[in-house]
């Protein structure tokens, strides 16, 4: 079989060094156990735009049999003054230049710190639907097999799962904080909170390995490198990614 992996520094396998990934990272290891020729293309800071554009282009490539999309942190944004882009969020301690362009790493915090503001996961989680049932409509016209990965998204079960009138215990602290719950009255939230759920539900959630359970949270150990998943967690990822096979009947 033919595969194809897209995804952000979880895939790419940061954290070890580059002659020690075919040993280590889940798309290596669950590739050598079901003897799959795949191709990683995930790529450092990649964000979720960026995991639609190639799963998107990987698919309609008729190159491959199955494409898998490991979606990363819902708020990454990459901006591009030229050829040379400007990761938005990144934590870095470098000045950004350009031509004549300059942003001392001081100004790069506080720059961050604003569009972290104005980028926000409430409209991120929408695109991020859009995008995996785009993939899927098209996964269907090529025939081609496509299947997600929860790398990065904090999202949480409550999103589809119906809600009463005690909201303060039925939300989860990251949909309290998604909705700025303090500062708004039941009606509001519920109006924003219904379109979020009406969103999330017309996802098709058989094609997710860990749609609620993030490869980040069940992260258990370092690389090498000492950041980013370790061999435990890697270890962790391709199991989920074998039983997602064989639940599915894709193997």
């Amino acid at each position: 079989m033919k595969v194809c992996f897209t995804g952000c520094s979880f895939t790419v396998g940061d954290g070890f060094p580059e002659h020690e990934r075919e040993n280590f990272i889940y798309d290596r290891l669950i590739s050598k156990e079901l003897n799959w020729d795949s191709e990683n293309q995930a790529q450092l800071g990649n964000s979720n735009y960026y995991i639609f554009i190639q799963s998107y282009n990987a698919i309609i490539s008729n190159k491959y049999d199955l494409v898998v999309s490991q979606w990363s942190a819902l708020n990454r944004l990459w901006l591009s003054p030229g050829p040379n882009c400007f990761y938005a969020t990144n934590d870095d301690n470098k000045d950004f230049r350009y031509r004549n362009l300059t942003i001392p790493k001081g100004d790069k915090q506080f720059f961050k710190n604003i569009v972290l503001l104005l980028n926000h996961d409430y409209q991120n989680i929408l695109d991020l639907v859009d995008y995996c049932n785009i993939l899927q409509t098209v996964s269907k016209e090529y025939k081609v097999k496509h299947f997600n990965i929860n790398g990065l998204v904090p999202w949480t079960q409550d999103l589809i799962l119906p809600f009463g009138s005690d909201l303060a215990q039925e939300f989860s602290l990251y949909t309290k904080n998604l909705l700025d719950f303090d500062n708004r009255d039941n009606k509001e939230l519920i109006e924003l909170f219904g379109t979020l759920q009406n969103k999330v539900l017309t996802l098709d959630q058989t094609t997710w390995v860990n749609i609620f359970n993030s490869f980040k949270a069940n992260t258990m150990d370092d690389g090498p490198q000492g950041h980013h998943p370790g061999p435990k967690s890697h270890r962790w990822m391709a199991d989920q990614i074998k039983d997602y096979l064989i639940k599915e009947k894709i193997l």
